[in-house]
């Protein structure tokens, strides 16, 4: 009886295990990540993460994402770096996505500068602040996208495929004119009175 209730267990933490899915999150040459039209550097000071949304986010491939869209959420874990090679991505091989398997989606990947924080969260607050310095972006949309399962991912997010993305580029925020002039006429503000003391 004992061998049978750990036969039964085994068998229901391997259908658990494969009821998680699994994408392949790293790219190629062919779809190689740059940042202000430079094919990114190979120094890890960037950030990436994948977001998944309901399969009907986008009619077709190639659309483009807001980088305030809250239809993508991010998927937990799904963040990597940068690596050794430039413009390539550290592997993600087996990405669990949660009880996702088998599930149609849309996705979206992003990256952000290390500077801009070490969470999407950090990153998008401080976009949204105009904070300059850092570097921000999104692929296009990759849409119906079929989730798999097991420990060998069944499909790469990147590449030339009718529901994959291929590279995109980060933009660097830099601050308004008006916001320079701002800050330029309180630094002479301040100048002026210090010289009137």
């Amino acid at each position: 009886m004992k061998k049978l209730l750990t036969l039964t267990a085994l068998i229901g933490a391997t259908t658990i295990s494969f009821a998680q899915g699994t994408v392949n999150f790293a790219n190629s040459a062919t779809t190689l990540i740059s940042a202000g039209g430079v094919t990114m550097s190979n120094s890890n000071q960037f950030n990436f993460a994948v977001f998944l949304a309901p399969s009907s986010t986008a009619a077709s491939s190639g659309q483009t994402a807001g980088l305030n869209d809250a239809a993508f959420q991010t998927v937990a874990g799904s963040t990597a770096n940068n690596p050794n090679t430039a413009g390539r991505l550290t592997s993600k091989s087996g990405l669990d996505v949660g009880g996702l398997a088998g599930n149609v989606v849309d996705f979206v990947v992003r990256g952000w500068s290390a500077n801009a924080g070490a969470t999407w969260l950090e990153a998008l607050a401080a976009y949204n602040a105009n904070t300059p310095g850092i570097w921000i972006g999104t692929s296009t949309i990759g849409n119906d996208l079929t989730l798999g399962g097991g420990a060998i991912p069944p499909t790469t997010l990147f590449g030339a495929g009718g529901n994959q993305v291929g590279g995109f580029n980060l933009v660097q925020i830099i601050p308004e004119p008006t916001s320079m002039v701002l800050a330029g006429l309180g630094a002479a503000s301040l100048l002026l009175f210090r010289r009137r003391e």
